[in-house]
C-alpha cells in the first residue's frame, strides 16, 4: 500500500498537464507561484511517505517521524488551499459578471473545492493534538491495540481524499470554472465525516483505554 499511494500522488506532480488548467490563470507565468503545486505536492508526497514508513511504531523516534509526516501533509494541504483561493479569485475577475454574483461564485467555489481541506486540516490538527499529548504513552507502548488499526485507517482516509481531488481536477468542469463538481465534493465531505469518527475514536482510545504503564 505504501508504495502505491505515493505513485498515484506523484504523478501529479510529473504531468505537466495535470494543473494546466490552473497555472495559466495566475500571475501571467510568475514563477513563484508557477512553483506552488510542486512545492505543495512534494510537502504531501513526503509526508505520507514518512508516515508510510513510521506509523505503527511506538519509538519514539518513529513517533517524532510521524508528527512531522502529518506536519508536512497540513503544510501541504494549507499552500493547496491558498493556491485554489488565487486561481479562483483570478479567474472570478476575468468574467464580466456582476460582484455580488462573482462573490456569490468564489463563496461557492470555496466550499465545494477548498472546504473539504480544512475539514482535513482540523482533523490533522487534532491528531497531531493527540500524538504530543499521549507522546510519552505511546512511545512505551502502553496503549491499546486498536490505536494502531485506526491510525492506519485515518491515513487511508487521508489518501483518499487527496486522490479523490486529483481526480475531481480532471474534469472539464473543474477546468472551466475551477470548481469541483458536487459528486467530488461530496465524496470528499463523506470521507472527511469518516476520519473525524476515526479520529475521535483514536483520542477515546489513547485516554480511556491506555495505561501510563
Amino acid at each position: 500500500m505504501s508504495s502505491n499511494g505515493p505513485k498515484a500522488i506523484t504523478g501529479i506532480n510529473t504531468s505537466t498537464s495535470d494543473f494546466a488548467s490552473l497555472q495559466p490563470t495566475i500571475g501571467g507565468g510568475d514563477f513563484f507561484v508557477s512553483f506552488l503545486p510542486t512545492f505543495y505536492v512534494s510537502l504531501i508526497v513526503v509526508g505520507i511517505i514518512l508516515l508510510f514508513i513510521t506509523v505503527g511504531s511506538t519509538s519514539m523516534d518513529n513517533l517524532n517521524g510521524t508528527i512531522a509526516g502529518y506536519s508536512l501533509i497540513a503544510a501541504g494541504i494549507l499552500i493547496l488551499i491558498g493556491f485554489l483561493m488565487m486561481n479562483l479569485s483570478t479567474s472570478s475577475e476575468k468574467k464580466p459578471e456582476s460582484l455580488t454574483k462573482n462573490n456569490r461564485q468564489i463563496i461557492m467555489s470555496f466550499f465545494y473545492t477548498s472546504g473539504p481541506f480544512l475539514v482535513t486540516v482540523g482533523i490533522i490538527s487534532y491528531i497531531l493534538y493527540l500524538l504530543i499529548t499521549y507522546k510519552d504513552r505511546i512511545a512505551e507502548g502502553n496503549i491499546a491495540p486498536g490505536y494502531v488499526s485506526f491510525a492506519n485507517i485515518s491515513i487511508i482516509l487521508i489518501l483518499m481524499q487527496l486522490l479523490l481531488f486529483y481526480f475531481g481536477t480532471k474534469k472539464s468542469s473543474f477546468k472551466e470554472t475551477s470548481r469541483l463538481d458536487r459528486v467530488y465534493s461530496g465524496l470528499l465531505y463523506f470521507v472527511g465525516i469518516l476520519n473525524i469518527i476515526t479520529v475521535i475514536t483514536i483520542g477515546i482510545i489513547l485516554r480511556y483505554f491506555s495505561t501510563d504503564g
